[in-house]
């Protein structure tokens, strides 16, 4: 009998999946890489990670502890001395010296971006580098807030040999900095991060390489919970997405979401304000300033422009209670109200605040998502957490009447301490009350979800409250 020899059947390889790199998921714009005009919220948590400062302040704490340096003394009551370690590096190879530290900070200074930090550096009247690693700032006065200045985002350091000195840098361009990580490529949909191995610091990353994936609201996030098309998600969410995931934490037994995701407790770090814009040309109106801020009243839970829980807070606006509405007088007033679409449920909230604002008689709000405005709606966090740094959005543009007032009481608050410190901080806060040019609205809690595979370690937040790349930690 014959037989039919069998056929072995053809064997197909299976393709490889290269798994993704760890992914941070947010929905803030990314407009910039460079630290002298850094903004918006992803912008800033990019420029924390990627370059360094001379110091860095705790956020939890307002601790002010050496970041680039090794120390940072006065030396004199006007003359504040700064070393650096052997052997910074940027990310490029370029050596990182004393006269990259002052070609920053002046081209900071230059150009002095509204809404930074540069103020926190007022004080300051020239930069001495007698040594490639000494950086001797002269101050025209022994200024305690001096040190919280270089730890703010202004201060950062980049290489003089590939920054211009006049102009900021281009999105497309991938910038040297010193940080614990380094830009390998970035656009407004995403970067993407490899770590610096040869940092140099106290903020050392473990994860080789992080993807910052730009979403494009809520949906996005709590979407890529789901499909596990990240690993974190930074604020993003809505009041809603954020009920259900928490209500699906507290069902389960892991404690966690179907998917292994948590919430990490970021107690109060959620400051919501609203700004009077100065250029509006209705700022100047007392009445409506005041009108605006009384009918914000009944729905406001913080108190001063200073949070709870920053040393130095005292209570200086009224909070609940059925406030009298002042009279507008004359013709109808139109005020604009600009608020981010990307800020979690601002949307939502920026409707609340026009049905109360309102109330006033005589007064219409108009909403807008970019462009000039009267009024700006804000989340935005200090750029150092200490009551100075929450005090700069009111200090850095003062009503003409207030402005000599300002400054004294500045120049006692940096330049005191003890009582007549917190006294100088708390006539600061009741005068922010009286102007009404910032109305604090709200203190919640910041929004991290994470999956359970991942910790955060050591100093997780950079000075300004941005999450810091180098804490993240991955099974």
């Amino acid at each position: 009998a014959g037989c039919t020899p069998s056929v072995q059947p053809s064997v197909t390889p299976s393709a490889t999946v290269t798994p993704r790199d760890f992914t941070v998921g947010t929905s803030g714009p990314i407009h910039t890489a460079d630290p002298a005009i850094a903004l918006a919220d992803s912008d800033v948590l990019i420029a924390t990670s990627v370059y360094q400062r001379l110091m860095l302040v705790l956020p939890g704490t307002g601790e002010l502890k050496p970041d680039a340096a090794t120390d940072c003394i006065f030396t004199s009551p006007t003359q504040y001395e700064c070393t650096l370690p052997q052997g910074l590096l940027f990310h490029n190879g370029n050596e990182l010296t004393s006269s990259d530290v002052k070609f920053s900070i002046q081209r900071a200074l230059r150009f002095d971006t509204a809404g930074t930090s540069t103020s926190m550096l007022s004080s300051l009247k020239r930069i001495d580098t007698p040594d490639p690693l000494t950086v001797r700032f002269q101050l025209s006065y022994a200024d305690n807030q001096f040190g919280y200045g270089l730890a703010s985002l202004a201060a950062s350091i980049v290489d003089q040999q590939t920054f211009d000195p006049d102009t900021a840098l281009p999105l497309a361009s991938a910038p040297a900095g010193s940080g614990p990580y380094q830009i390998e490529a970035i656009a407004d949909t995403g970067v993407n991060f490899t770590r610096f191995v040869t940092y140099v610091g106290p903020l050392v990353g473990v994860i080789d390489r992080i993807r910052l994936n730009r979403l494009t609201d809520s949906v996005a996030g709590e979407s890529a919970i789901a499909d596990g098309t990240a690993d974190m998600i930074w604020r993003t969410l809505d009041p809603a997405a954020l009920q259900r995931l928490e209500d699906e934490i507290k069902a389960s037994t892991t404690e966690t979401t179907a998917q292994g995701f948590t919430r990490y407790p970021l107690s109060g770090s959620r400051i919501t304000r609203l700004l009077w814009s100065a250029d509006s040309p209705l700022r100047s109106n007392a009445t409506l300033r005041q009108g605006v801020a009384k009918a914000l009243q009944q729905d406001r839970t913080l108190r001063s422009v200073v949070p709870v829980g920053v040393e130095g807070a005292v209570d200086a606006f009224e909070a609940g209670g059925r406030p009298k509405l002042p009279t507008i007088k004359g013709d109808r007033i139109t005020l604009t109200l600009a608020y981010s679409p990307s800020a979690p449920g601002f949307a939502d909230l920026a409707n609340v605040l026009r049905g109360r604002i309102e109330e006033l008689d005589k007064v219409s709000v108009r909403l807008v998502t970019n462009g000039s405005a009267d009024l700006v709606l804000t989340d935005a966090f200090a750029h150092v957490n200490t009551a100075m740094g929450w005090l700069q959005a009111y200090t850095d543009s003062p009503l003409p009447a207030s402005h000599t007032r300002i400054d004294q009481l500045q120049l006692l608050a940096r330049t005191t301490s003890g009582d007549q410190r917190l006294a100088s901080l708390a006539q600061l806060q009741q005068l922010a009350a009286l102007d009404a040019t910032v109305v604090p609205i709200s203190q919640a809690d910041g929004i991290l979800m994470m999956n359970k595979a991942v910790t955060l370690v050591g100093q997780p937040f950079g000075s300004g409250g941005e999450l810091g790349l180098w804490s993240i930690r991955h099974g």
